[in-house]
């Protein structure tokens, strides 16, 4: 249960919502959140009619401090220590304000959850303003070494970074428009600080000159964005009251049922699991859809594209045939975060990722969730599995197109890989070091056994590569673009669910006209 100190004050409850409660079997901070939640898509709707540019900034920043506050109470006023701390930083310290920011982000989240234990208070239902700090901490070490990058030539960085750098601090104003950003706190997902500026100012990809680049209307996409939220809602409500937590630390499925039925027990929980932030990242993707936030310009044929901040693609992930890949659908934009942020800052420009590399990705990823062990073993786990994923990818370059798309051999990859994703979510699920062994020990460890084998057997017996003729500027044009046999060499690293709608992964090769 969330403490009940200054994070946890706030409006006293009405008497409306404690019938709303009573009749829904919701808890009071599920309720708010949800009415916040919902009422985010009319703010995002009523933010892209806003005429002026200040008059964006101001509308997005109050009303996105008020979506806040009505779930979170006064524990939405510690967005602001962070933050100050990394303004101050930005003006003060131009060419380190990144670091500094990670500095005094990171840790501030840490002490959050430390004071909320906020992934056991998330599983009662007790959200608060952690989760939010979560998004907060994202976007406030984005925006400080994207103006950290602004000082330095564009030839001294990345392709991303040079095209997100901040060259100008962004004033007060703008600051905290772009961190409270119309609620969208609530459950992200991540954007840049430099494109929601060219947003706000109609500049850009959003550039109201030009009429490719003019928001269309919304509407269309954006309430069958919210109906897809609302359909997984329902599928949550259903399904987490006989398939929750509970279920797998139960007798019944640790010692009654045989291994098959355990095992699909596994699967239906995850989605059960999965369902919440289907939901979550559905409705605040039509939030964004309903303030052209979200547009992305047109496809060849002149259709308007929604989907710049796309967060999860629902079949691609309950149906995937490939391990590595499932990353680029779940979770998507703070994947990217992660990526730019973490994963490719720790690899230098002329170097090739490493195990290491992803290991202290997922480590950050793990303790950006929170301090329970549940996350830690998840994220260790997933960095095997995703080597054991490209094993798996490295044989098949060497079989014939025709085998590796025959039908029963993909389904029955489908089949594998949502086993070792549900074996190894349930453990971010149950949070508790023994519950997760227990889980697992339940079904004699299957998931760890199966990727351990790939990894073994890829190493003793490693895969031809398959002969290509390839010529010489072709490959140099593939060296460039930090490819190696077609295949971008920045491995994938995903996250699954976090206690409050969000939750990271790195995925692969995800640019904006890809989402």
């Amino acid at each position: 249960m969330a403490s009940k100190g200054f994070f946890s004050h706030g409006l006293p409850p009405m008497s409306w919502e404690l019938g709303a409660c009573s009749g829904s079997g919701l808890t009071l901070s599920q309720l708010r959140f949800t009415i916040a939640f919902v009422a985010s898509v009319a703010v995002g709707a009523i933010l892209r009619h806003v005429p002026t540019v200040k008059g964006r900034h101001i509308f997005s920043l109050v009303a996105g401090f008020l979506l806040i506050y009505y779930p979170f109470g006064n524990g939405t006023f510690h967005a602001l220590i962070p933050s100050l701390a990394a303004y101050v930083c930005m003006r003060r310290f131009r060419r380190s304000c990144g670091l500094l920011a990670w500095l005094v982000a990171f840790p501030y989240l840490i002490l959050a959850h430390v004071m909320q234990a906020s992934g056991a208070a998330w599983k009662e239902g007790q959200f608060d303003f952690t989760g939010a700090q979560m998004v907060l901490t994202l976007r406030l070490i984005a925006v400080a070494v994207s103006y950290q990058d602004g000082a330095c030539p564009p030839g001294q960085l990345r392709e991303y970074a040079a095209r997100k750098r901040l060259l100008q601090l962004p004033s007060p104003l703008e600051f905290f428009s772009y961190l409270f950003a119309a609620g969208n706190l609530l459950a992200g997902p991540f954007f840049e600080a430099h494109d929601y500026k060219d947003y706000i100012e109609r500049k850009g990809e959003w550039d109201e000159s030009d009429p490719a680049k003019r928001i269309p209307n919304p509407l269309l996409p954006g309430l069958a964005r919210f109906v897809k939220g609302c359909i997984c809602a329902v599928l949550w409500m259903k399904l987490s009251q006989p398939y929750g937590a509970d279920l797998l630390e139960s007798k019944y499925f640790q010692q009654e049922v045989g291994l098959p039925h355990r095992l699909f027990l596994l699967w239906i929980v995850g989605l059960a699991a999965r369902c919440k932030y289907y939901f979550a990242w559905a409705v605040a993707e039509s939030s964004l859809i309903f303030s052209g936030l979200c547009y992305n310009g047109r496809n060849a044929d002149g259709r308007p594209l929604w989907n710049r901040y796309i967060n999860s693609r629902i079949r691609r992930v309950e149906f995937n045939a490939s391990l590595p890949n499932l990353a680029a659908n779940w979770n998507v934009c703070t994947g990217l975060w992660l990526r730019h942020y973490v994963y490719e800052r720790l690899t230098p420009v002329d170097k090739r990722p490493t195990f290491a590399t992803l290991a202290i990705t997922q480590l950050i990823s793990g303790i950006w969730h929170g301090l329970f062990p549940g996350y830690w073993l998840f994220f260790a786990t997933s960095a095997i599995m995703f080597e054991a994923g490209k094993a798996i990818y490295r044989y098949e370059q060497g079989w014939p197109p025709r085998v590796r798309r025959f039908a029963p051999y993909v389904v029955l990859k489908v089949a594998f890989n949502a086993l070792i994703l549900n074996y190894a979510a349930s453990s971010f699920i149950v949070l508790w070091l023994s519950d997760c062994l227990a889980i697992w020990r339940s079904v004699y460890y299957c998931g760890h056994l199966a990727i351990l084998t790939i990894i073994a057997v890829g190493m003793v017996l490693p895969p031809r590569k398959p002969k290509r003729d390839v010529k010489p500027e072709k490959a140099a044009a593939a060296a460039a673009a930090g490819k190696v046999d077609g295949v971008e060499a920045a491995p994938a690293v995903p996250a699954v669910p976090v206690g409050m709608p969000v939750a990271p992964v790195l995925a692969t090769a995800v640019e904006k006209k890809e989402l």
